[in-house]
Parts: C-alpha cells; sequence; structure tokens
C-alpha cells in the first residue's frame, strides 16, 4: 500500500478539522500550510454570536493551534479514546512564550479519520518542561490526547476552555504561572475554585477535569489571589452530590437523602449512610457495608439490608433495582442482633452514645449478654410472667424487669417505666392497694449508682403515689430511702427528691419524725444551725428511737451510744440501715 505524502496527510489533517468548524456558526480559522509558520499552524476564531455574522463587534479571541496528521494503516491510534504522544520540548518553550497552544493529533486509515487533542494553557505547559527537566528529558515528553467527538459545539467548549484560561495566565513565563501550587503543597490549600464552560451538570465538569482541559486554581493561607495548581496526568477525580430521593423496600422508607459520589473513570457509588454505601457498576450493584456510627443509624442500615434480601430489590425515587443476592448466614445474624439490641435499648430507655467503632471488647460484651439474655427469655426454663435482672454497662446500673406473655417477651426499665407500678398492700381491703414510687423498689446500692437519672420522671413518680394516713409511714421510708443514696453518691437531686416527698406528706411542723428528718436533710446540705439546734432540744418525745436520732443530730454521742445500746439486736441491724446511722457512725 502506497503513503501518501507528508504535505497530502498534513492537507487532509487540516482539512478534517477545518470541515469540523465549519459546521460551528460562531468559529472560524486561519490554517498555515507547508509550515509556512515554525511552531504554530494558525488560529481558530471564536465569535460571541451564532448567527454567522463574524464582525469585530462579536470577536471573542483566537486559539493558537498546532495539527499533526498521520496515518495509522495498524490502528494503532484511530480507535482509542485517549493516547500519549511524544511532543517536542523546544516546541513547548515556543508555546510557553505566548498563550500556549491548542495541539491536534489526527489520524488516518481508509478513509475514517479520528481527532485527539490536546489544550496545553500556560501552566500546563511548565508543568511539562519542569516534569521533562526532573526525568533528564532531552527531546521529547510524552503527552495525553483525548479523542474529541464529532460534534461541532464540543470543539467550540474546548477552544473557548482554553482560551479562558490561557487569557487569565498570559503565558508560562508569567509569574502567576511560575508561582503555581505545587503537588506537595496541596495540602496547605484553603480553597479551590474552576470555571467550566459549558457543563450542564456537576458530573459533565467532572469529565472534563479528568480531559486537562479545564484549570484549577488554589489560595492557601496567606495567598491575595487565586493560583494555577500544578496538573498531573492520569488523576481521577471525584465529586460528592447530595440528592434529595426516597429510598425504600417494598413501599417502606429508608432514607429521603444521600450522598452520590461519581469518578472521572465512571464509578458511581451512593453513600446512604457513614456505614452503607451501594456501588452501582456496570453489571451488577454491589453493597459495602460497614458498622462505625451510632446504632440509631445502624439500625436503619441493618433493617434496610434485611428487607432488601427479604425483597430482592429496593426503590430510588420509584425506581426499582434488582438486587439477586442472599445475604450470607453469618452476616444475617450479625445485623439481626444489631436490630435487636437497638430495639431493647429502646424499651429500656438506654441511649447508647458510644459510636459502634469505638466500643471496646468489654462494652461489646455487654450488650452482647443483653440480646442473649433476651433471646433466653423465649426457652421453656424461664416460664414465670415477670423477671428482675441486674444489667451493669461500664460499671453502671440499669435495673430491667422482664415480662413474658405467651411467646412475647418484653424488657422494661425497672426504675423508669411507665408500664409498671408498685403498691402497696392495705390489708382491710380488697382493692389492690396503694402507689408507691416504682423507684423504691430499687436497692439503695443499685439506685446510688445508675447509668442516667432522669429527675423528672422521678419527682412524677413522688407526684402519682397514693399520700393518706394508711401508705405516709411507708412513705416516709421512701424519704429514708432516697437520703440513703445520697450518702452513696454525694448526689444532691436526692436530697431534693428526698425533701420534697416529705413535705408532700404534710405532717405537722411540730411532728418529732418530721423533724428528725429534715435536720437530717439539712445536716447533709450543710446548713445546719444554732435555731435547729434548739428546735431539736425542745423535742420531748419518750420514744428512744426518736431520742437516739434526737441525740445524733445534736452530736451527742455519749447519750447516743447508751440509747443504741438499749435496742434489741433486731432493731439495732434495722437502724445501721437507716441513714441516722450513718451519721452516728461518723460521731467522734
Amino acid at each position: 500500500m502506497l503513503k501518501p505524502s507528508n504535505t497530502k496527510i498534513e492537507q487532509k489533517a487540516i482539512n478534517a478539522l477545518e470541515s469540523v468548524i465549519d459546521a460551528h456558526m460562531t468559529m472560524d480559522y486561519e490554517f498555515n500550510t507547508h509550515d509556512k509558520e515554525i511552531f504554530w499552524d494558525g488560529y481558530i476564531y471564536l465569535y460571541r454570536k451564532s448567527d454567522g455574522n463574524q464582525s469585530k463587534r462579536d470577536f471573542e479571541g483566537r486559539v493558537p493551534v498546532q495539527i499533526k496528521g498521520h496515518c495509522d494503516n495498524g490502528q494503532r491510534y484511530i480507535n482509542k479514546q485517549k493516547i500519549h504522544y511524544a511532543v517536542s520540548l523546544e516546541d513547548l518553550k515556543a508555546y510557553a512564550t505566548e498563550k500556549g497552544v491548542l495541539y491536534f493529533q489526527i489520524f488516518m486509515n481508509d478513509g475514517h479519520t479520528q481527532i485527539f487533542y490536546s489544550s496545553l494553557y500556560p501552566s500546563k505547559i511548565a508543568d511539562y518542561l519542569e516534569e521533562a527537566k526532573k526525568r533528564h528529558n532531552e527531546k521529547n515528553i510524552n503527552i495525553p490526547f483525548i479523542k474529541l467527538e464529532k460534534d461541532p459545539a464540543v470543539l467550540y467548549i474546548v477552544a473557548k476552555q482554553f482560551n479562558e484560561e490561557a487569557l487569565k495566565q498570559g503565558s508560562a513565563y508569567n509569574p502567576l504561572v511560575q508561582d503555581r501550587i505545587r503537588k506537595e503543597d496541596f495540602d496547605k490549600i484553603t480553597s479551590i475554585n474552576l470555571s467550566v464552560i459549558g457543563a450542564k451538570n456537576p458530573y459533565e465538569a467532572l469529565l472534563r477535569l479528568s480531559t486537562g482541559d479545564v484549570c484549577i486554581y488554589g489560595t492557601t493561607k496567606d495567598d491575595k489571589y487565586p493560583r494555577p495548581i500544578e496538573w498531573q496526568d492520569e488523576s481521577i477525580f471525584y465529586i460528592e452530590e447530595d440528592i434529595h430521593q426516597d429510598i425504600s423496600v417494598n413501599g417502606k422508607i429508608y432514607y429521603h437523602h444521600y450522598s452520590v459520589f461519581s469518578g472521572s473513570e465512571g464509578e458511581k457509588v451512593l453513600k446512604l449512610s457513614p456505614n452503607l454505601t451501594i456501588n452501582l457498576e456496570k453489571h451488577r450493584i454491589e453493597l459495602q457495608y460497614k458498622a462505625v456510627t451510632s446504632l440509631k443509624e445502624i439500625y436503619t442500615d441493618a433493617s434496610f439490608l434485611l428487607h432488601i434480601n427479604d425483597n430482592k430489590a429496593f426503590s430510588i425515587a420509584g425506581h426499582i433495582l434488582p438486587m439477586n443476592a442472599t445475604l450470607k448466614q453469618e452476616f444475617h445474624e450479625k445485623l439481626r442482633f444489631q436490630i435487636d439490641l437497638y430495639e431493647l435499648l429502646e424499651k429500656i430507655g438506654f441511649n447508647l452514645s458510644t459510636a459502634w467503632s469505638q466500643l471496646t471488647d468489654q462494652q461489646f460484651l455487654q450488650l452482647k449478654n443483653l440480646v442473649q439474655v433476651y433471646y433466653n427469655c423465649f426457652s421453656n426454663q424461664y416460664k414465670e410472667i415477670y423477671y428482675k435482672y441486674l444489667w451493669s454497662f461500664d460499671g453502671k446500673n440499669i435495673p430491667i424487669i422482664i415480662q413474658k406473655n405467651d411467646n412475647s417477651v418484653e424488657l422494661l426499665n425497672g426504675v423508669y417505666t411507665e408500664k409498671l407500678a408498685v403498691f402497696m398492700r392495705d390489708d382491710d381491703s380488697d382493692e389492690i392497694g396503694y402507689r408507691m414510687p416504682l423507684f423504691f423498689n430499687i436497692d439503695v446500692n443499685v439506685l446510688s449508682n445508675l447509668y442516667f437519672y432522669d429527675y423528672n420522671l422521678l419527682r412524677e413518680q413522688i407526684n402519682n403515689c397514693d399520700i393518706n394516713s394508711k401508705s405516709k409511714h411507708q412513705l416516709n421510708n421512701c424519704v429514708l430511702h432516697l437520703i440513703n443514696v445520697f450518702d452513696l453518691n454525694n448526689d444532691l437531686n436526692f436530697l431534693d427528691l428526698a425533701e420534697y416527698l416529705l413535705r408532700k406528706l404534710d405532717y405537722p411542723k411540730n411532728d418529732s419524725c418530721f423533724l428528725l428528718n429534715s435536720m437530717q436533710i439539712k445536716k447533709r446540705r450543710g446548713l445546719f444551725c444554732s435555731d435547729d439546734i434548739e428546735i431539736l432540744k425542745s423535742i420531748e418525745d419518750d420514744d428512744k428511737r426518736i431520742q437516739f436520732g434526737k441525740y445524733v443530730l445534736l452530736e451527742d454521742k455519749t447519750t447516743a451510744l447508751e440509747l443504741f445500746d438499749q435496742f434489741s439486736k433486731c432493731d439495732k441491724d434495722y437502724y445501721k440501715t437507716l441513714p441516722i446511722y450513718r451519721l452516728y457512725s461518723q460521731l467522734e
């Protein structure tokens, strides 16, 4: 096969580019033939109006071009989307002195022609010259060229983008270009900006970035103006978009919005949460799940995955995407555990504030133990209706009441649940009795070390209790119960609750029992004064128990000891459980 002369090859290449430009109303050209100019082959002229009236008034700019034609009989280049081709360093140095060049490599084979281009604006040329110097290249450097679509509008956008970048930068020797941000300083960049001509959406802008047509400008801390950022061939760019669309399974909506990560190589990943992403590949959909966030987010993700597993599909904005894969049994059990754990913690009012990825081995084991207790309740060995279970997390107590009915099991918070109540039996009546605060049923050692406290709910339990002549004595014991809790944890809120309940009992102000309990609360607050001493001295109750409390508060250890020695062993053991005994034991 005869090879055309270089002159004919060059002319065919020029004709191919001219035919694209002729099809666009806002472009014109002036190309030289036979290498009349050493470095440039001419210009593409850009105009503002699309009516074909290419007047001086509508002139927008001219783009310097270089055109190289090649025969590609072996089809080494012509069918590719992107090629690398050697460019003379002498040529690049010449282009560097002006606006750069829009460089075309045009390949021909059996009547078929394909145009490739590279936008060599000044900062990009400076990068290539610097790279060639580092590699000790003496003559050429390989530069990527992008396949030009057979659409004149695309060439117009490429040429106009080049013109915009060239006008901003001037030449490769302009201080702005010489002071461009190098890759070793990328971590110092505080902001970036870019202008992408002709992009209809962020993804189109991303693709344009990957071609190298668009220069990214950045600023660092002390910059007064944006500087070009060093271009690196084969860079992959990503963008993230927030999409407000519903993602559902069989009509149940799990997410109202999500993020889409798109890559310039065609990657597309949906980020439903920090735990769950969906990789949308060409021939399959891949789910990637790793629990790292709060249990609440994990619960949504795990529920979504199990629902997909059952329905084999999910929907995005009503568009159904099939999912034919079945979850492995081990992974299925893991998701089921996370769902059950969240639901159990919700039932007992427990907020797991620690992120899943930050849980210690011990914390995870404690959570696992709770779920296992729940699972065990379904076995035949648990036949009663109610059970008490003291769960511990991080060394703190969470009292739990387990309620079992037929095949259902429910876990309730033993301190705060509103589904259960405690009543004091009335022996004189067949009625249910008198309501007591639920926390009164909790041992002081447990109550003093709860994982969390809701003082409003504790106060509400006091408000809801039945106060009358029959319940007053037991509720007075509840006052002592609250004081005992304070003695163990020094939480003043329990003295507030004790005082609140004591006042609601509405004892006469000169009642000995009321006075002693009021005084021991004041003693603990550090508010005990000389007036209180006189009030105590005025108490003339003959009851040894009252007298004992009186002299403990008066800090008369000798008299208090004499009285205590008169108690029976049973009374002594009982008094050792009361808060007055703690004050007695502290007397010197």
